[in-house]
């Protein structure tokens, strides 16, 4: 599976399974001159901002999403909530995003199902072609 992709009306999440199982977030708002200035916790009282701000990641640049982060230091983000919702404030237009282990499930599940979905709609189109 390469990269994994849901756009709604906040965001487009993104999750590639590629490159080191990154998590990605993209605010609606597309950031200030379509560079995004970051994220930040909301709620965060476990040290989760100091340990994360220092995540550099390798294959993308910092302005190009609203939350870059790997999946596994995500969830891991999300273990140490013990419960509590994780929120991710864009730091451009203060837009919350929040997360708990089951909403992050739900959100993955959605993305695959949309990525099976596309996988049909061309493989279906191929056949039409032939």
């Amino acid at each position: 599976m390469p990269i994994l992709e849901l756009e709604t009306p906040e965001a487009i999440y993104r999750n590639d399974m590629v490159r080191g199982c990154h998590f990605m977030i993209d605010c609606a708002c597309k950031g200030r001159d379509r560079e995004y200035s970051g994220s930040h916790y909301k709620n965060s009282e476990t040290g989760l901002e100091e340990m994360t701000g220092k995540y550099l990641p390798l294959r993308a640049n910092k302005h190009e999403h609203t939350f870059y982060l790997n999946e596994f230091l995500f969830v891991f983000c999300l273990d140490e909530q013990r419960g509590k919702p994780l929120v991710i404030v864009c730091n451009d237009c203060c837009r919350e995003f929040s997360f708990t282990q089951e909403s992050y499930s739900d959100l993955k599940n959605r993305m695959i199902g949309e990525y099976n979905r596309k996988l049909e709609e061309q493989f279906t189109e191929r056949t039409e072609d032939d």
